[in-house]
């Protein structure tokens, strides 16, 4: 009889699926991966799956601080013990600072074009059920860091997704969004995406119940945030098919389920109740990458696909939505609606005051 020690089963149980995908996933040699988000759970799981699949640069897009820094020595450290040559850097961003957002697509294009584009961005970086606050550019902070931020990324880096489409055949931009996306429920609202006054979009309830009956609250905002990612990821695939001539920008969304990370615990006033249910229910943080990372890297995903774990919390991860149609007859009403799709290019565009011009 041999006795294993109970935390390494527990650690062997919780990859399992991890280490079943992952080495199916394709090689990326000379692909260049940003991600954003990567101080810790599944961005960094992602980042560890492009530099175990061979890409040739990794970026890193991190709201300066310590944990970004030993974030990105852990990565280095990583690929280290698996002898990969992949070039890591960190590339300084905070989703709450527009600014800081549009310096750090400067350098992502500048690092990209010496090395023939932008293959891979993961839109990953998020916050959850926030007390009613704004960012130093006026807009909700959960709406700028989930959402708004991230189509001001993609817009200023779309140059270098069509130098790597034309160097190496294609590109992809992930939107990481959330089950929440239905939750608690109800169409995107322009109000949502403007700037306003702190305390305006209904007020710090953390109450669940109540904003399932419509009431507003943290939840609602969240709900908003998330469900604007999957439509953005829509819009834009929808866009690009449009095109006179054809680009092959794969334009995708992933749900990661119930993943044991930070989001639960660290979020402002974030019951400890909903936390020990994620931790109870959710899966492991590198077993909650895996839509994503099948969105990213997965020579079966295409543009307009969604990727989301089989039984909705956790579960090996499957396509909800293939090529901007819903897998399942009456499903993703919400994310597929041509209506929440016009609203969120509109209202990301006006916020902004940009031109998400896709020539």
């Amino acid at each position: 009889l041999i006795l294993k020690p109970l935390g390494a089963k527990k650690e062997i149980d919780e990859k399992a699926l991890y280490n079943d995908f992952v080495p199916k996933l394709p090689q990326i040699s000379k692909k260049v991966v940003a991600i954003t988000g990567t101080t810790s759970g599944m961005g960094t799981h992602l980042a560890e799956i492009a530099i175990t699949k061979g890409a040739s640069v990794v970026l890193l897009l991190n709201r300066e601080s310590s944990r970004a820094k030993i974030a990105e020595e852990s990565l280095r450290s990583f690929a280290k013990s698996i002898n990969a040559a992949t070039k890591i850097q960190t590339v300084p961003c905070d989703m709450q600072n527009l600014n800081s957002v549009r310096t750090a697509a400067v350098v992502v294009n500048t690092i990209s074009k010496q090395h023939g584009g932008l293959d891979v961005l993961i839109c990953n970086a998020g916050i959850m059920a926030m007390l009613d606050e704004r960012t130093t550019n006026g807009f909700d902070v959960q709406m700028q860091t989930n959402q708004l931020s991230h189509f001001l990324l993609c817009h200023l880096v779309f140059k270098s997704f069509k130098l790597a489409e034309q160097s190496r055949g294609e590109a992809r931009v992930v939107m990481h969004s959330s089950s929440a996306r239905d939750f608690p429920g109800g169409m995107l609202e322009q109000k949502y995406f403007e700037q306003c006054k702190a305390g305006t979009l209904g007020g710090d309830s953390t109450n669940v119940a109540l904003q399932l009956m419509g009431w507003p609250g943290t939840w609602q905002r969240y709900h908003q945030s998330k469900l604007a990612n999957s439509c953005f990821a829509m819009q834009l695939s929808q866009l690009l098919s449009q095109k006179e001539k054809k680009l092959n920008i794969k334009a995708l969304a992933a749900d990661p389920g119930y993943a044991k990370t930070s989001l639960a615990t660290s979020s402002n006033k974030c019951s400890s109740g909903f936390a020990g249910y994620m931790e109870k229910k959710g899966q492991s943080a590198a077993d909650g990458c895996l839509p994503a990372a099948m969105a990213a890297f997965s020579e079966d995903a295409e543009s307009g696909d969604m990727y989301v774990p089989e039984n909705y919390t956790k579960g090996k991860p499957i396509k909800s939505i293939s090529k901007g149609v819903p897998v399942k007859k009456g499903g993703e009403k919400l994310t597929c609606s041509e209506k929440n799709m016009t609203l969120v290019w509109e209202a990301c565009q006006s916020a902004l005051n940009v031109d998400f011009d896709l020539d």
